[in-house]
């Protein structure tokens, strides 16, 4: 196991200089010398041994999950999150390994928080939905940390993902308007911040083509100003949308029915995840299944065996999207 003085040794720099860049405190250090010191600590796997001292500094055999938020009942609001933890669990406690849960809210300090939270504590992590906007994987890249991503692509060398395929994905779905007779397609969906959001809208519009009508949905912008400005199109509405994923879907569902609107008879609607909120709500949705579960359990064999093995070259795994048609979307001249 390397050791701080190693990492100076191989940065030419200081053991103090080491610490500083490590603990937050680096305003006087050159960013020449601050780069060193992340490069050799991801070249060494330097991981900074815990904070309590009786502690093995080896292999703490605990992984850290990073979850977008924890806020108000995370696991009933949450499916999503509910079935990946389920997985990831399964297969942590499969092979000895405990998990310690960490919400992205924390993250209020940049960099502060992998330290105060993570270094010696978490050997290896798994961050839910990470978008490149946010520090939170490029800071534990930087550091040599083992890092498997769910929901998003990985976007950086040497840090793994696993997902489904979110461009076959809005393919498929395109496929399956155009079979039933559909010619005017719709995709609801967030701003670029959803790196999932944007590669499903871009596997969509390959099959849709570049008249694929986008409804921008956005944090501060309610369901119901997305369905008006549907509406307003008259006419030239979509006969079929795809929702970026189920919960979109069935908002958008939900609103078009206090409109007036019926789904499949006005327009017919899928999304993607396969969510049991749809089975909850009595809506036959059309969806993508998202085997979460095992993305939970593979996520999580991914991120041990990367800590067991430092050396071993870092994957992007996309799942193949397994439709599954239900009665929200029907052919056109029914």
């Amino acid at each position: 196991m390397a050791t701080i003085r190693e990492v100076a040794k191989l940065a030419g720099v200081s053991i103090g200089t080491v610490s500083k860049v490590l603990n937050g405190t680096d305003e006087r250090v050159d960013p020449a010398s601050k780069e060193r010191i992340l490069a050799s600590v991801r070249a060494l796997r330097y991981k900074p041994p815990p904070f309590e001292k009786n502690q093995d500094s080896a292999i703490t055999n605990n992984l850290g999950l990073i979850v977008p938020d924890l806020t108000e009942r995370p696991l009933v609001r949450h499916g999503y999150v509910h079935l990946l933890l389920d997985g990831i669990l399964e297969r942590s406690g499969f092979r000895g390994w405990s998990v310690t849960i960490f919400a992205a809210t924390m993250w209020d300090d940049v960099g502060n928080a992998v330290r105060r939270k993570y270094d010696g504590r978490c050997d290896g992590l798994i961050v839910v939905a990470p978008q490149p906007s946010h520090d939170i994987v490029p800071s534990l890249q930087r550091r040599g940390v083992p890092v498997v991503q769910i929901g998003t692509t990985a976007w950086l060398e040497d840090v793994s993902s696993i997902d489904i395929d979110n461009f076959e994905a809005g393919k498929v779905i395109a496929q399956h308007f155009l079979d039933l007779g559909h010619r005017r397609l719709g995709f609801l969906g967030l701003e670029w911040d959803q790196v999932s959001a944007k590669e499903r809208y871009e596997g969509f519009r390959s099959i849709g083509g570049e008249q694929t009508v986008r409804l921008k949905q956005s944090h501060e912008r309610d369901m119901a100003d997305v369905v008006q400005e549907y509406i307003d199109l008259g006419p030239a509405r979509p006969t079929a949308i795809m929702g970026w994923h189920d919960g979109v879907a069935l908002k958008f569902i939900q609103e078009l029915k206090k409109r007036g609107f019926e789904v499949p008879r006005d327009v017919s609607v899928a999304g993607v995840d396969n969510a049991s909120d749809a089975v909850d709500l009595g809506v036959e949705l059309t969806s993508i299944n998202n085997p979460l579960h095992e993305i939970g359990i593979r996520a999580a064999a991914m991120a041990i065996d990367r800590v067991l093995d430092p050396l071993m070259a870092s994957e992007i795994i996309k799942l193949a999207p397994i439709l599954i048609p239900r009665a929200s979307s029907r052919r056109l001249s029914d």
